[in-house]
């Protein structure tokens, strides 16, 4: 053991040696390169793992001689190589070898022969897509449509509804049987020698009589099916005006480019309606994982929340406020509750209850290990946020509940990044807002532009205009609306916040029955809940 112990020491000796001599310029052969020239080492960069299909990926090594590096493939059946890239070509290994062959450089040094450095991953194969439409354009109580009966790759593909009270299914038939609604469904399909199994149990289609406001293509083509009449038989037509970005095609619109889709709905009735649809806006958040309080582009949810049974600052908190994720993450459920199960002292009344929830969902930031670094979230250019957001049955205030319009709908902050400290010691950031006013409960989407946001919080800034009342009960300035987008524009978007108007105080969550708990009653629920739902975008 002592003798391989000094042996094996000698040899790393001589190693080092010769690496350092030549290092320091010393011969041009001997034991660091061979007998042909000096020795050098080839620094081939891990060119990462890949998917079937993803497009060529550029290949960085270096020699320690200056000399120029080749690539081959030792897979060809797998991967190939041309022009310093290696395209997939197959799933399985790849191995990508790069070779210096020495020779002289620059300076006139004789370089050896380096040994060859290899690179080896796995190609994984591509995944497959559901070709679902994105929504349902339906005038009329109930109508079918027919499904792709092939995914993204070619394969069948097998569907089945979740929510069979909105939507069933039977083969590639899709029957909506709401006019208003979210249609869930299973979408699977096998794998083959180049696509992976497709196992989707959360595709969403939704359902309503108006045309979705934004779509992401996610480098494909998009549809939007169309209804074929309204609920008195009227048939209906349609046609894009904007063929460069979209157009009809039998009972289907087809979003094919970034840019506007304006469309034309025409009724045999005689009447005629104009939308417009976003194709492919900037992604400010798109799902929502509200385990760990981080979007799909880890930007930050917080909730906070309170009434006078309970107070939950950076909730939630106790058992009276909520966060849980909806639909597997698209979307995340923000819930207020009163509920005598679980305040066993409450008598149930609610007479001039104070009360907020707020939902803030933040920027996109860059995930560091397990830190998270701010990005800047500009909007220089874009003219307008959408958002999509519900709000509970019970906490929906419309005009059939009085005349306070402030306490309706829901409002729609933008935190600024223009920070400043408050005299009191609190860290504060101008915040713009505007006011939506929700159709009915569940799911709204909204277009709001810039334009129409109002300073709500100015954090004692000189300069800005008088700020205007947080929930708009001192008008609406056309001086503050200017500064809201001027800060909007100059400092961007820290974090957006939903806001209901009002905090339900009077309306108990019905039974499964349908029938009404009384105030006495141990299951009488007074319930506040806001969705947000993915995707929030500017345009």
């Amino acid at each position: 053991m002592k003798t391989k112990l000094v042996a094996s020491a000698g040899k790393l000796t001589v190693i080092a040696a010769c690496a350092f001599l030549a290092a320091c310029g010393g011969g041009g052969g001997g034991d660091g390169g061979g007998s042909t020239g000096r020795f050098q080492v080839i620094n081939f960069k891990y060119p990462g793992g890949n998917t079937l299909f993803n497009g060529p990926t550029a290949l960085s090594a270096t020699a320690t001689s200056g000399l120029p590096v080749t690539f081959r493939s030792g897979t060809p059946a797998t991967c190939t190589v041309a022009d310093k890239e290696v395209t997939l070509v197959a799933a399985g290994e790849c191995q990508v070898i790069a070779s210096q062959p020495g020779g002289t450089g620059p300076d006139g040094t004789v370089w050896a022969a380096a040994d060859d450095s290899s690179q080896l991953f796995v190609v994984l194969k591509a995944p497959q897509r559901p070709m679902t439409p994105l929504s349902i354009v339906l005038r009329a109580a109930t109508a079918s449509f027919t499904l792709p009966d092939k995914t993204s790759a070619g394969i069948p593909a097998t569907y089945v509804s979740s929510t069979p009270e909105v939507c069933t299914v039977s083969g590639t038939t899709l029957t909506a049987l709401k006019s208003v609604g979210l249609c869930q469904l299973g979408v699977t399909a096998p794998a083959n020698d180049s696509y992976a199994a497709l196992d989707a149990p959360m595709v969403f289609v939704g359902i309503t009589p108006d045309f979705p406001m934004v779509a992401q293509l996610e480098g494909m083509t998009r549809t939007v099916a169309l209804g074929s009449a309204d609920a008195a038989g009227n048939a209906l037509t349609y046609a894009s005006t904007t063929p460069a970005v979209c157009a009809v095609a039998g009972n289907e619109l087809r979003l094919t480019a970034k840019g506007i889709c304006a469309v034309t709905l025409s009724s045999a009735a005689g009447t005629s309606e104009n939308y417009q649809v976003i194709v492919d806006p900037r992604t400010y958040a798109s799902g929502f994982d509200t385990g760990a309080k981080r979007t799909s582009q880890f930007g930050e949810i917080k909730y906070s929340a309170g009434f006078p049974r309970a107070w939950c600052a950076d909730g939630p908190g106790g058992t009276n406020c909520k966060l849980t994720t909806f639909a597997s993450g698209y979307g995340a459920t923000f819930t207020l509750e009163a509920n005598k199960k679980l305040n066993p002292d409450w008598d149930g009344t609610s007479n001039n209850w104070w009360g907020f929830l707020r939902a803030e969902i933040g920027a996109p930031t860059k995930k560091v290990d397990t830190n998270y670094e701010w990005l800047p979230f500009d909007v220089k250019t874009e003219e307008s946020i959408m958002v999509s957001v519900g709000i509970n049955a019970t906490a929906l205030v419309t005009e059939a509940d009085g005349p306070d319009q402030p306490s309706r709908g829901l409002y729609v902050r933008i935190k600024t990044n223009h920070f400043n400290k408050k005299a009191n010691g609190d860290n504060c950031y101008v915040t713009a807002s505007a006011h939506v006013l929700p159709k009915f409960a569940g799911f709204n989407s909204y277009v709001i532009p810039f334009k129409d946001f109002v300073v709500t919080d100015r954090c004692e800034i000189a300069g800005l205009p008088e700020t205007e009342g947080w929930r708009f009960d001192w008008g609406l300035s056309a001086e503050s609306k200017a500064a809201a987008l001027a800060e909007i524009r100059a400092h961007g978007i820290r974090s957006v916040v939903f806001e209901p108007g009002k905090i339900n105080s009077t309306k108990p969550t019905p039974r499964a029955d349908g029938t009404t708990p009384k105030s006495t009653d141990d299951d009488y629920t007074l319930s506040t809940e806001i969705t947000v739902f993915g995707q929030i975008t500017v345009q």
